[in-house]
Formats: structure tokens, sequence, C-alpha cells
């Protein structure tokens, strides 16, 4: 069987899980990581494979199928127009873009490319998503009606973590783009106005030019409001980095998901159950490989490679939570309530 050559652009802390696990599936061979950042030659190393300063240099000198691109937020328009022009496939890290207009020229270059583009909203992978994804179709709870999204990291993510790109992002970018991915998901219904209000003054003083969090009123078709919290300024003595929870109410019922826990409590007017979730959650060590819902995003990737179809969550496919996150932070600056554009 001929591998497929994957070069990784970015190399930190998501970049490096890329390396490892694409370097792990049977069907890649991680040939490059690309990082401007020359101690991150050290990535390469672990892989004995070739370490570039740029993409330039890497398409100039390595012959790669697939570009995994792991940059910080506001950085992926540049490297994913560039690998498509060169005829790659691409498999790019959550948010897809921070603007509205770099994610609509993603998505347009994606659907253009004959080659496949997937955005790695990697929590539609997890076993409990998944459950209450199944849960909501066969009408557990009724038909949803309001949703209750709440999701904060400890102040080291944006004061230790990602301090040097911080103030470019967002909590609602760098952690809420699995929560809102999800309830888009969930409710299979498209957003439809956002109006939200932040607070800031503690990383501001900090010197980091960015919000402690936000809250978000988001209507989605068919008349459900979502509420979405995202915040990163916990402190740090608190017992996880990221944290958070999830409630959905129905017509016939609620679910509450607990990310601490992994379980999942759910009543309706037959009663009542509690469950709760094992096994891999997003990256976890198994047999000395990395598995959970990261490593079965990439498998749906190579998957869809190896079979030629668009992923489920392809920039087109997405598009919509990437402009939802850019009308959010639209309504932050007007103070007022932003209508997304049917499309």
């Amino acid at each position: 069987m001929t591998k497929l050559k994957v070069a990784v652009i970015g190399a930190g802390i998501l970049g490096s899980r890329h390396a490892r696990v694409f370097h792990e599936q049977p069907e890649t061979e991680l040939v490059a990581i690309v990082d401007v950042n020359p101690a991150r030659v050290e990535v390469a190393q672990k892989y004995a494979c070739k370490f570039y300063p740029d993409l330039d240099a890497l398409l100039k000198l390595e012959e790669v199928d697939v570009i995994a691109i792991a940059t910080p937020d506001h950085l992926h328009r540049a490297p994913v127009l560039a690998a498509l022009a060169a005829g790659k496939h691409v498999f790019v890290e959550k948010p897809l873009a921070t603007t509205r207009d770099d994610a609509r020229a993603l998505a347009s270059a994606a659907a253009k490319s004959n080659r496949v583009v997937m955005v790695n909203y990697s929590q539609r992978f997890v076993s409990d998503h998944l459950w209450i994804k199944h849960a909501i179709a066969d009408g557990m709870i009724g038909k949803p009606q309001i949703v209750i999204s709440v999701k904060f990291d400890t102040l080291f993510v944006p004061t230790g973590m990602i301090r040097a790109w911080s103030a470019h992002t967002s909590p609602f970018y760098f952690m809420s783009s699995h929560d809102l991915d999800l309830t888009y998901w969930f409710l299979n219904a498209k957003p439809v106005e956002v109006f939200a209000h932040e607070t800031r003054g503690t990383l501001d003083a900090q010197g980091i030019a960015v919000h402690d969090g936000l809250n978000a009123l988001i209507k989605f078709d068919g008349g459900v409001s979502a509420n979405f919290h995202a915040s990163w300024i916990h402190p740090n003595t608190y017992p996880r980095v990221a944290d958070g929870y999830l409630q959905i109410i129905g017509s016939d019922g609620a679910l509450m998901y607990n990310n601490r826990t992994r379980t999942v409590e759910f009543f309706n007017s037959k009663g009542g159950q509690k469950i709760e979730f094992t096994g891999p959650h997003t990256a976890d060590e198994a047999g000395g490989k990395i598995t959970g819902a990261f490593t079965e995003s990439v498998r749906h990737f190579l998957a869809c490679i190896a079979e030629q179809r668009e992923p489920q969550t392809s920039p087109q496919n997405t598009l919509i939570v990437t402009e939802t996150q850019a009308a959010v932070i639209e309504s932050l600056k007007t103070g007022q309530p932003v209508v997304l554009e049917k499309g």
C-alpha cells in the first residue's frame, strides 16, 4: 500500500499531536514539520522527518499529499490557500478562521479545489456526544427548545499556553468552537441571529488586550434559543485547565452533560436516567498510541480521501459556525443584535 505523505504546519501543543497521530496511522507517513520557531525541530527529530522554516520551502523541496495545519487561530488563511493551490488535501484545526472574510475565502477555495478539506471539529467523534446526538434524534427529550452551553479555561491558557497570540482570538473561538459546532450538529439547525455581551479588565491589566469572557444569545432555525458562555479567567488553582457543561431542554424532557464527570442526566415524561461514559475521550494513551475522538477525526478525514467524498466537517459544511462566531464579535463591538445572512 502506498502511504499518503503528510506534513504538519505548526508544531505547538496541537501541532505536535497532529504529528504523532498522523505518524501512527497505517495509511500515512509523516515526512515533514514546518514551524517558524527553530526550536520546534525537536518534533521533527522525534519522528525522524524533515524540518522546514516555512511552507514555501516545504512545497519547493518536498513531495507531500496531505498538509495538516495547526497554526494559531487567526493564521489559517495563508497556509490553507497555499496548500490548496499546490493541490494538497488539507486537515485544518478549528476554528476555520477568526473573520468572516477569511472563512468564506477558505470555504470557497475548498469547494473549488477537488481536494478533501476538513476542519478538525473532533468533538463530534466523542462517544458521549454521539450518544447525545442520537438521543435528540430519537426524540428522547421531545423538540429541543433551549440550550445552555458553559465553557471556561483557567488563566493559564491566555497568559501562558497561548500568550503570544491570545489577544488575536477569543475564548469563543479558542474553546467554544467545539460547543457551537456540537449544538449546530445536535439540533441540525443553523444559527440565524446573535446578541452578545463581554466583560474585560483582568487580562487587559496583564497587557493582553482581549475580553475575559462573553455571553452570547443565539437563535437557531426552528426557534431554539441558545445561551453560550465562554471565559478564560478561572484561577489556576481550579482542578482542570478547561471545564464546562451543556444542558438541552426540550418539549418533553431535558438532558445535562457534565464535561468533568462525563455523565449525562436526562429526564422526560417517562422518568429519568444517569449515564456514565467510559473509554477514550479526545486524546488518550492506549497501547502506546493516541486514541479517542482526535484520532477518529483524522481517520474520518483519511477515509474521505480514500473514498473521494466530502467530510462531514468540511469548510463548506461548517462555514456557518465561523460566520456565527464572527457575528458574535461584531455584536460585541456594536452592542446590537446581528442577523446572519442566509445562504
